[in-house]
């Protein structure tokens, strides 16, 4: 979605540089009612500034001219290619609990999204939507029925310099109906900048007009037809509580509007107990030669257009495909877009172990089904697993190689095509589902076996699905948790929940190996107690709407709220625990304590590291004494004795240490004292010789190597304490060695 808030949408002058009357209000000859986003989200979700006719003609004329500009820029610098948002449709009968359900990914770079409620109304019959001439189109009236349904979705600060006037989007309404949808582009031409609505309002309008998913697609087909549709290629997903469908839409070009001839449009259900995903590419393939109102119908000139445009030959003996003729498919498109279709079939159902042929551009492989049986019925939390994917375990894994870095993160920055100098190739980086530059992503539950109030749920999380936490939200809430409806991409702010946990993403993504878990591990804590609470309060609630409906929807509104304001403080304290925790390198133990060392790189790293630089690191080779370890330690313990005995009299009446003591003391240090560690103390190198096989004759007179050993100790007494702070740091004894331990190091 959003990410054609930045891009795509800014193309098109006739659908991005207009400003959309506020459709909750009423407009007359006069004057008209000027949509104004204001800091408060919930209720009056918009502020109202009046404006007179002349003066808003003359301002969108001057916009206008300079917009013309813009628009030429925009369509040759950024139409050729968006990859943004990923969808996927669980019908009823593939869901656990009968749920029919989809997914959202609204993927964009610096889209910040509020939550909002818009809210069911009464209009006058004279109500419209007002949508300013432009140079494109004059004003256009856009009829307002007699009362619109409760939408919850979000608004975003409106691009203004970029044409953005309609920074709203539904996601589900009050009766259950839930819409999301992807971007497939297909070919700019196609592009009607006469026509007056894009796909926000499109679905908008659908969710505050309809109550089924067929109702919502006849609604968004008759909007079109009378006032056409001015974005590029739209695959819209459509949910209620018995059916999933897609309806995929393409505009016909610039030409006047004409019933009938103003866009071309498919719709085709999911099949029951199966699941469908699209993921910015067209994906509904051939259709029937009939409508077939239940399965599969279309615009009337779904064919005739395309072989007007070139874009089907009849004669090919190739069937019909509208993905083939709109969705201007290429290499490019099969990487970042099938890719992540194919992850999701893959995983959901892997015993039909599906090529990556596809979408990896191989010639002539076979483009994926529309739908599939998963293995196994999926949960809620087997849809969000779902979401939260960077190709792990196959060949394509984001976390691993060199590309993942020191510490395998998934996230690869963009632009995702690029080039190296001396290299005529081009590259691809993999888009995974999971990314971050989401905006905030949804799973719905629409289910048929429960009042619309308690029924309806869209699971809401902010910024990247791998790390974000999902909680539920009932479609008939009156109110929303503060934290989700405050701040501004502007400015971080601590009171902003999606500011709070992309921070954390950001900062999971220096040591991803290593920080990510942290994070992890609340969320999968968060969830299970959502999902665990979940049959409880439904049940409650659906014997609360029995007798009194209206505190139902009060009683789910609180616990709503209650459980994203347990999110967002959480997450703010996770954000506090993850900082003091891993600094500078260092991973802090529970105890407070640094460890001597950082967090190792992994060894695979590592290795590619000496790979690239052979000789940077590598450390001169120094030569080793062979060291006996059994008369190595003989020697030690004569070390160990003689610096009890070096002491003075006084000393050792003063630690109060008797021979037993001391002797175990001895024996406890040397038998847990490796050689190497030994080596590091005696860093005087003729100390080591001394004690290779080499260096004494086994002839030698005892009083001679005692003699010896005698002058090292004098020289080494330090030495002995060390080995007492080692083993005392290392919790080695026990409580009464520990008291030996402490009146040695404190004589010294």
């Amino acid at each position: 979605m959003t990410l054609k808030q930045n891009n795509i949408m800014n193309i098109y002058p006739s659908c991005s540089k207009i400003s959309v009357a506020e459709h909750e209000n009423v407009t007359s000859q006069s004057g008209c009612l000027m949509a104004k986003p204001t800091a408060h989200i919930g209720f009056d979700i918009f502020a109202t500034s009046y404006f007179d006719s002349v003066t808003i003609r003359k301002l969108c004329s001057l916009a206008t001219c300079l917009l013309v500009v813009f628009f030429i820029f925009c369509l040759t610098n950024l139409v050729p290619r968006v990859f943004s948002c990923t969808n996927i449709l669980v019908s009823k009968g593939a869901s656990v609990d009968g749920s029919v359900s989809i997914t959202y990914t609204a993927d964009s770079a610096g889209f910040f999204p509020q939550l909002s409620i818009f809210p069911a109304k009464d209009h006058k019959p004279d109500t419209v939507i007002i949508v300013p001439e432009n140079e494109y189109h004059p004003e256009v009236k856009i009829k307002q029925i007699p009362r619109t349904h409760q939408v919850l979705g979000v608004i975003w600060e409106p691009n203004t310099s970029h044409g953005d006037h309609f920074p709203r989007q539904g996601c589900i309404n009050e009766f259950q109906l839930a819409i999301a949808e992807t971007t497939f582009g297909g070919y700019e031409d196609l592009v009607n900048p006469k026509a007056a609505i894009n796909y926000p309002m499109l679905i908008t309008f659908a969710l505050q007009r309809a109550k089924t998913a067929r109702e919502a697609i006849d609604v968004m087909v008759n909007l079109i037809d009378e006032y056409g549709y001015c974005d590029v290629g739209e695959s819209i997903s459509i949910a209620d509580k018995n059916e999933a469908w897609v309806f995929e839409i393409v505009g016909t070009g610039p030409r006047e509007l004409s019933k009938g001839n103003n866009t071309v449009w498919v719709a085709k259900r999911v099949p029951d107990g199966e699941i469908s995903v699209h993921a910015n590419q067209a994906r509904i393939g051939e259709i029937p030669e009939k409508n077939d109102p239940n399965n599969c119908f279309y615009s009337g000139n779904i064919r005739k257009f395309a072989i007007e445009q070139k874009l089907y030959d009849p004669n090919s003996g190739k069937p019909f495909r509208f993905d083939e003729a709109y969705g201007n498919i290429d290499t490019k498109s099969k990487r970042v877009c099938e890719s992540r279709v194919w992850s999701i079939f893959n995983r959901a159902a892997p015993s039909q172990k599906f090529s990556p042929d596809y979408h990896r551009g191989v010639e002539n492989a076979a483009p994926y089904s529309w739908s599939i049986k998963p293995d196994k019925k999926l949960s809620i939390a087997d849809i969000m697993a779902l979401m939260r994917d960077n190709y792990e375990g196959t060949d394509f894994d984001m976390t691993k190689g060199i590309d993942a870095g020191n510490y395998g993160t998934p996230r690869r920055w963009r632009p995702l095509y690029w080039k190296v100098k001396g290299d005529e190739n081009e590259y691809s980086w993999e888009r995974p589902i999971s990314t971050q530059q989401t905006g905030f992503s949804i799973v719905t539950q629409s289910r048929s076996n429960l009042p619309d109030p308690v029924g309806g749920v869209l699971w809401y999380g902010v910024d990247d699905s791998f790390l974000t936490c999902y909680f539920p939200l009932y479609c008939g809430i009156s109110g929303l948790p503060k934290s989700f409806t405050v701040g501004s991409i502007r400015e971080f702010s601590w009171d902003s929940t999606w500011w709070v946990t992309n921070l954390l993403s950001n900062y999971a993504n220096l040591k991803y190996s290593v920080i990510a878990p942290d994070i992890i591990a609340v969320q999968k804590e968060l969830e299970l107690k959502f999902f665990t609470l979940q049959n409880p309060v439904e049940k409650t609630a659906a014997e609360i709407f029995k007798t009194n409906p209206e505190l139902s929807k009060q009683y789910l509104t609180d616990y709503s709220i209650s459980q994203a304001e347990l999110v967002a403080a959480r997450w703010k304290q996770l954000a506090t625990d993850i900082f003091t925790k891993h600094n500078d390198g260092y991973v802090r133990t529970k105890e407070g304590k640094y460890p001597n060392e950082a967090s190792a790189y992994p060894e695979e790293w590592l290795k590619r590291v000496l790979k690239e630089k052979p000789n940077v690191f590598k450390l001169p080779v120094e030569k080793k004494p062979n060291i006996n370890r059994e008369y190595f330690e003989s020697s030690a313990r004569k070390i160990f004795e003689s610096g009890f005995d070096l002491l003075p009299k006084s000393k050792i009446d003063e630690i109060k240490i008797n021979q037993n003591e001391k002797s175990k003391f001895i024996n406890k240090t040397i038998l847990e004292t490796r050689i190497n560690q030994f080596e590091i103390f005696f860093a005087d190198r003729k100390l080591i010789e001394s004690f290779e096989n080499k260096t004494y004759d086994k002839d030698k007179t005892k009083a001679e190597i005692e003699k010896s050993i005698a002058t090292i100790n004098t020289q080494k007494v330090p030495i002995f304490v060390q080995f007492a702070v080692l083993w005392f740091n290392a919790g080695k004894y026990d409580d009464k060695e520990l008291e030996v331990c402490k009146r040695i190091l404190e004589t010294f």
